[in-house]
Formats: structure tokens, sequence, C-alpha cells
């Protein structure tokens, strides 16, 4: 009886090892009373680009405390920036001339950076 309970209790470590278990885990957004820039788009396909942007990056998120390894805690915090920050740092990226007009070259360029650096998946 003690070798089935000291097996099942060192599989279920192991299991919480490989599964990148964390007992609490909380997570906050930060500068989430920043409000949208308003923006224009100089055609549908700029818009249609942008938005693939938005949603095919993640939101920054830092971790701001932490008892354990990435893999394995016991506590973690993060914070993540809020979903209209997370667009207000794209448009102001992509937007050169400060217009605040997305021209098709602005988002086709910006997003070609972001595929060149690995921060977004897939092709146009």
């Amino acid at each position: 009886m003690k070798n089935q309970i000291r097996t099942a209790l060192i599989s279920s470590l192991l299991l919480a090892v490989s599964s990148g278990c964390q007992v609490i885990n909380t997570g906050t957004e930060t500068r989430m009373d920043e409000q949208m820039l308003k923006v224009s788009f100089e055609n549908a396909q700029a818009e249609d680009l942008f938005a693939k942007i938005i949603y095919g990056t993640e939101r920054e998120t830092h971790a701001k405390k932490r008892i354990g390894s990435p893999s394995v805690s016991l506590y973690s915090r993060t914070e993540t920036v809020a979903f209209n920050a997370h667009c207000n740092d794209h448009i102001r990226a992509m937007d050169k001339n400060s217009d605040l007009l997305i021209s098709q070259k602005e988002v086709e360029d910006y997003y070609r950076y972001l595929f060149e650096q690995g921060n977004i998946t897939g092709r146009k």
C-alpha cells in the first residue's frame, strides 16, 4: 500500500512539473484609462491588415512577482497592457507621419517588420 501511495504521489508531482503548474496566479491590466486613438484608414485592405496585426500579436505582459520558476510556481503576479493601450502602441509604431491616417504602405511595412521579428505568425 505504501508503494502505491508513493507512486501516485510521485506521478502527481511529475505531472504538475511537466504541465507548468501554478498554484496561485493573479494578473492586472495596466494603462486601462488610456483612450484608443481615433484613426482612419486609406482603404479597407489597410484596415483588415491592421486588425490582423492587433489580434495576431500578444499584449505586452510583465511578470511582477514569482515564487518558483516560470514552469512551476506557488505564486505569480503579472501585469498586462490593456487592449486600448495595445492598439495605441501599434498605431504609434506604424503611423510614421503621425497624421492618424494609416496608409496601405505604413501598415504593410509594419506587418513585414513584425513578421521578420517573429512577433506575428502567418502571412497576409
